[in-house]
């Protein structure tokens, strides 16, 4: 499975550095937040599908989304659950709570929502499908190009900045509006499938 230190692989191999780096900006910890920044992007774009069955107390129609882990929307609730056609409800989401649009039973009882999950990656593996890492290797290869760019342009004064600094600077940017391009792409093809699957 493919973990943090793999895409760091790939993205140092993508920037044309062999094995680690210590330079600024390329370092492992760069190189890292750097891949974690393009999975929350790509996350917001093509989310994993997740479901989680909340218990409600009764007389109460609204619940807490705090033990949702990496929420990143509220896609559906339905009550009750485990029946078909599916019963799904109306509702708001304010914060982290959401306030059903029903007339609450007396006792308590249990609802199933369906959400958007960020994905994950981290020593142990990660949740982005293989078909898709070569995007978060784009997307991390280019805010670190863009970092190192931006980092260059702003510790030096504006008249002894290479020229070569702002090339870097406006590659980098048409680099992030094409990859991000693509994800509002992937996240548009999954928008156009059916009724939620999870």
């Amino acid at each position: 499975m493919t973990t943090i230190a793999d895409y760091r692989t790939r993205v140092l191999y993508a920037l044309g550095i062999g094995g680690s780096s210590s330079e600024r900006g390329f370092d492992n910890n760069s190189i890292d937040k750097h891949t974690q920044q393009a999975v929350e992007e790509f996350s917001l774009c093509v989310p994993l599908q997740a479901s989680a069955d909340i218990a409600v107390a009764g007389g109460a129609r609204s619940f807490s989304t705090v033990a949702l882990a990496r929420l990143v929307r509220v896609r559906t609730v339905e009550y009750p659950p485990d029946q078909w056609p599916r019963a799904l409800l109306d509702f708001s989401v304010w914060g982290s709570t959401v306030t059903l649009d029903i007339a609450p039973p007396a006792g308590g009882y249990t609802v199933r929502v369906c959400y958007d999950q960020g994905h994950l990656v981290d020593g142990s593996g990660s949740t982005i499908a293989a078909a898709h890492e070569h995007v978060i290797v784009e997307g991390a290869t280019v805010f670190a190009i863009l970092a190192r760019a931006m980092g260059a342009a702003n510790t030096a004064e504006t008249s002894t900045v290479a020229p070569q600094t702002y090339q870097h600077l406006r590659v980098a940017e048409t680099r992030l509006e094409h990859w991000r391009t693509q994800l509002r792409t992937l996240g548009g093809a999954l928008e156009r499938r059916a009724l939620y699957t999870a």
